[in-house]
């Protein structure tokens, strides 16, 4: 959620709304308390149906803080931090600019955290793969301008 905020910064966002990301992204996954732990803690590649399941916790953890007013500015990252820039992601197919800003801040940094952390099945990825992943995938799955702002050292990955 750091560096949310960090590329907030850069990006010339203000206080308020640096915090308001940062905020999001510490419970952008929360809709996964309604999936099942065996997919969550699932070793190797899940299923066609386990996927399915797995791609309903957006909404699930959008349903989850909606009556709650203090975190309604997180419904945006919540919900659609699983689109892709290309279109192709999910639950709404946005593209590009449609994608709330917010939320395509947190999908770089939340990729970034993941690649570079262990799994329990791979080991934690280093740090020209991490970058080489960034750099490959900008403009499909990431936002080439957020990319940038990470490929340009203007955000530490350490």
């Amino acid at each position: 959620s750091r560096m949310s905020s960090t590329i907030a910064d850069v990006l010339g966002l203000s206080k308020e709304a640096r915090e308001k990301i940062e905020h999001a992204a510490a419970i952008h996954d929360i809709g996964k308390i309604g999936i099942d732990e065996r997919i969550l803690k699932k070793q190797g590649p899940l299923t066609d149906e386990e996927f399915s399941d797995m791609k309903q916790h957006p909404e699930i953890g959008t349903s989850i803080v909606q009556s709650v007013p203090l975190l309604e500015d997180a419904i945006p990252v919540i919900l659609h931090h699983h689109e892709r820039y290309d279109g192709n992601g999910y639950p709404a197919g946005l593209k590009g600019a449609a994608i709330p800003l917010n939320a395509r801040i947190v999908i770089v940094a939340d990729a970034v955290d993941a690649m570079m952390r262990a799994r329990p099945y791979r080991g934690s990825l280093p740090m020209e793969k991490v970058l080489s992943e960034l750099r490959d995938n900008a403009g499909t799955q990431f936002d080439p301008a957020i990319v940038d702002i990470i490929l340009k050292d203007k955000v530490s990955l350490k």
